[in-house]
């Protein structure tokens, strides 16, 4: 006789905390109870296994194996969660500039260890398999939302956010068998591990950094303080990252020539040993040479100065007469300084940002003056010019950052023989 509906039970899934994935409990052919980790908690990979292990189940399929799974041996090696935690407290020491502050290695670490975590934080290191890295990567692209930093990505991570992250993974065990606690044959096994190919695996590539066209570049302009205005024109004839143009002092500016050189003390590729010179033109020592100071160590770019046009430029849009509240705050506005001389790259950014949408144009990053300054030179110089100019190593990088001048001299071409 047919079983009727309401006596079909669907078992449900549910939460395991300490492993952060999705399990449904079935029972077996001799009616034993069989948990059955689908995967990472509120994935579409677990949604899609739920229904999978299901209507195998229903089917009368064995979902689990037949044999009883027998108790593994205890572990010498240390768990994945022990790695992690040595491998950051190992990152908070290397990682660090030339002034001893820590770069920014240990929080992306971090974050691309979370899900490693999740899924494997109690697993020995002589047990992780390439398998356990497929999975984690597999969660990362089914990956809908992200909170870091009060961001969010309803579309995915993109695919050179989850390579760098499993490339970080990587790393780990890497440095686990440099350490001891990582069997070579793991590390080996890992190692296969390649990155997503473009176009493959289902996940987005964000659009390249386009060069920000001039007539947008003018519009802001207006809406800057000028310490700020200043930097970005500098940045724009010279094609400088904004850390670059923003570490700027007098000691490191060498004017004795007809064409100025910018030795940087430090750079991108300090610790590198490399060696990075920015060669500044008669335009962008015109912006330049009002902002020279006596202190040869100061920058030319200070944000203290900047603090204090925006305050003048308040109170002379000011309209009603000061009164005595407002001439104590201008006091205190006065007399507090910012936390530090130097610009971050992050305040610069959101100066710009500001005038933009006082401007009411789209906005636009400082990094995209660099990609400016690449295609013009590449476009009127050529392209080993655009690369010693922004400082390439590699000509292949420069193509990325010129991309816009190609098409500038195919469409030249066109006009002239077309």
């Amino acid at each position: 006789r047919p079983m009727r509906s309401s006596s079909l039970r669907v078992p449900k899934s549910y939460h395991h905390k300490p492993s952060g994935q999705d399990v449904v409990i079935l029972r077996d052919a001799s009616g034993k109870r069989r948990s059955v980790f689908l995967g990472l908690h509120g994935t579409p990979a677990a949604a899609r296994r739920y229904r999978e292990v299901i209507a195998a189940h229903l089917a009368g399929e064995p979902v689990l194996a037949v044999r009883e799974s027998r108790r593994m041996p205890a572990s010498d090696w240390p768990s994945v969660g022990h790695l992690c935690a040595a491998y950051l407290l190992h990152a908070g020491r290397y990682y660090r500039d030339a002034d001893g502050k820590p770069t920014g290695e240990v929080t992306h670490a971090t974050i691309a260890f979370r899900l490693l975590l999740q899924l494997h934080r109690d697993t020995p290191t002589d047990r992780v398999t390439i398998r356990d890295l497929l999975n984690v990567r597999q969660a990362l692209v089914d990956l809908r939302e992200q909170h870091e930093h009060g961001r969010s990505a309803p579309n995915g991570l993109s695919r050179r956010t989850i390579n760098d992250r499993m490339a970080r993974i990587k790393r780990l065990f890497r440095w686990g068998v440099e350490q001891g606690s990582v069997p070579g044959a793991v590390w080996h096994e890992v190692s296969a591990l390649r990155g997503l190919p473009k176009g493959r695996s289902g996940v987005h590539d964000n659009p390249p950094v386009e060069a920000v066209p001039w007539p947008l570049v003018a519009s802001v302009l207006l809406h800057l303080v000028p310490t700020v205005r200043a930097a970005v024109e500098v940045q724009w004839w010279s094609g400088m990252r904004p850390a670059e143009v923003l570490a700027m002092t007098r000691r490191q500016l060498d004017t004795s020539g007809e064409t100025w050189l910018y030795k940087l003390a430090r750079h991108k590729g300090t610790w590198r040993g490399k060696e990075r010179i920015v060669a500044l033109g008669p335009k962008a020592q015109a912006v330049l040479r009002p902002l020279l100071r006596l202190e040869p160590d100061a920058p030319l770019f200070s944000a203290r100065t900047a603090y204090a046009e925006f305050l003048a430029a308040k109170r002379k849009q000011r309209q009603s007469p000061p009164t005595r509240q407002t001439r104590e705050r201008d006091a205190r506005r006065t007399t507090a300084e910012p936390v530090a001389e130097f610009f971050s790259v992050d305040e610069y950014r959101r100066a710009i940002e500001r005038a933009c949408d006082r401007a009411d144009v789209p906005r636009w990053s400082p990094h995209r003056l660099r990609h400016a300054a690449g295609t013009r030179i590449a476009r009127e110089v050529g392209i080993e010019a655009a690369r010693a100019a922004l400082g390439h190593s590699d000509l292949s990088t420069t193509r990325r950052y010129a991309q816009g001048a190609d098409v500038a001299i195919a469409a030249d071409a066109a006009a002239r023989l077309g």
